[in-house]
């Protein structure tokens, strides 16, 4: 008793109103909001790297005195 794993009830679904077409654009949005995604992923370390970059040039004209 101890031991015994617990088993899962297993079910089938079947829909009643099941239409394909719709299937279909599902996914097709699905696909797209993964696309987009990816595109707005790429786009974040560009912008990250060029205020890191700005920071330490900026540190660098000012701690030297070129600045000033």
């Amino acid at each position: 008793m101890l031991l015994k794993r617990p088993t899962y009830r297993r079910f089938d679904y079947l829909p009643r109103y099941y239409k394909p077409e719709l299937d279909e654009k599902e996914r097709f949005k699905e696909q797209m909001r993964r696309e987009r995604t990816k595109t707005r992923r790429k786009s974040r370390p560009v912008l990250v790297w060029g205020v890191i970059l700005f920071l330490v040039l900026y540190a660098y004209i000012y701690l030297s005195g070129v600045g000033r």
